[in-house]
């Protein structure tokens, strides 16, 4: 496996680019809601914010761990990885300007339907190098499942422009929404940063037990596609599908189980260093409340309180998901494969800044949302403090990100 060569280095720090740039129009929202001083359709910054960083960070840094720990030289070499990353790449960094300025109209949706059918190319590459890894059977699993959910989840992506143009946006076109951002999150990082880590323990020859990864991996599968009832519950719908999404959140929990088994398995046996655990704790902390989270919303009163206080328990619910687990866990992965730098104390600043304020930003979200619920007195300067809060982890993504842009990767151990 190794540890990811200079180019890819150059990759990640482009993504990681993507990324400070996304968090900085997710600042600029917030300070809008305080004291605006801009004028500019926010809706449209917050379509920008969210694809470049859950695309251009998550999707892309992702892909390039993953093409790390499960493929070979010869493989990565491969011209059709490099040629579809780069057109990816350049589709999202355009969409920073494209959706800010005209919304989603043509050009961003040009820019989203390049970089669906270029990145239909990238995955069936892989789906057909990865048949070639026999190593470790149960991992690559993991990569393979994570790859067809992507797929799956696109496919919502050219139904919600059928439905656009047929019905507006109804609840189909929302639910089509949630149909896209559920496989996304809960099925292909889920499985493709899972089958990153525990590739890179068996590559590391950690001893952990093979069973517990393989019932890991078969409950969390087995609920994937009937938990996205769970979804569509806002909606007026059958209460069976409450009882559907309830017992898949049930099966993920069993699935939990086995997964701290692991965890506490890898802590044991495997030297990470402090900020490696740190950051690996919140990830399984953010993904076990997100389980939760999951099982809650199968009952009727919790879906009505979470639309009802949707500014805070569900913001704070998809910053869990997409900071306190994916980007947590990529930094984790990353920093264990030598393309980020985490040693002197500049970045380890900057880490903290990052945690504290996501800790922060998360309080404020969920406590916000539990005083309304019962009827208490809210937080008074909720907003001022979010924005905080919010500024802290900003300048700790910024300080990391200068760092590694221009940190030198042949000084690296």
């Amino acid at each position: 496996m190794g540890t990811i060569n200079k180019i890819d280095k150059i990759k990640l720090k482009l993504s990681l680019t993507l990324f400070a740039l996304s968090v900085l129009y997710g600042l600029l929202l917030r300070l809008q809601v305080v004291k605006p001083i801009f004028q500019f359709d926010y809706n449209n910054v917050l379509q920008s914010h969210s694809h470049v960083a859950f695309l251009g960070w998550g999707f892309l840094s992702t892909l390039i761990v993953m093409q790390y720990v499960f493929l070979t030289t010869e493989q990565r070499a491969k011209k059709v990885y490099c040629i579809t990353y780069w057109i990816m790449f350049t589709c999202i960094a355009l969409m920073l300007a494209s959706f800010v300025l005209s919304g989603y109209h043509l050009f961003s949706i040009i820019l989203l339907t390049v970089f669906g059918l270029t990145s239909y190319v990238f995955c069936y590459e892989m789906i057909k190098d990865l048949k070639n890894d026999t190593k470790h059977l149960i991992s690559s699993k993991f990569a393979k499942a994570s790859i067809y959910y992507y797929v799956l989840s696109s496919l919502a992506t050219w139904f919600v422009a059928f439905v656009v143009l047929t019905q507006g946006k109804t609840d189909l076109y929302y639910n089509a929404i949630y149909f896209y951002l559920h496989f996304l999150y809960n099925g292909f990082f889920v499985f493709a940063l899972f089958g990153v880590f525990f590739k890179m323990l068996r590559k590391k020859s950690m001893i952990i037990s093979q069973r517990r990864i393989k019932h890991f991996y078969y409950y969390t599968n087995i609920a994937c596609i009937p938990a996205y009832a769970l979804s569509v519950l806002w909606s007026d719908v059958h209460i069976s599908l409450n009882i559907i999404g309830g017992i898949a959140a049930v099966i993920q929990l069993i699935g939990l189980l086995y997964l701290m088994v692991i965890i506490k398995q890898t802590f044991i046996r495997y030297s990470l260093s402090n900020y490696s655990r740190i950051l690996l704790m919140t990830v399984m902390v953010s993904y076990g409340l997100k389980l939760v989270a999951q099982f809650l919303s199968s009952f009727p009163y919790f879906v009505t309180k979470t639309i009802e206080l949707k500014p805070y328990l569900l913001i704070g619910y998809l910053h869990m998901v997409t900071i306190g687990f994916i980007s947590f866990f990529l930094l984790t992965l990353i920093v264990e494969l030598r393309g980020f730098y985490f040693k002197p104390l500049f970045p380890k600043f900057g880490l903290s800044l990052f945690l504290a304020g996501f800790f922060s930003t998360e309080i404020l979200f969920f406590l916000q949302g539990f005083l309304h619920l019962v009827k208490w007195q809210p937080i008074g300067p909720y907003y001022l403090l979010l924005l905080v809060a919010s500024s802290i982890m900003v300048l700790g993504i910024l300080i990391v990100w200068v760092f590694q842009l221009f940190s030198n990767p042949k000084k690296m151990p």
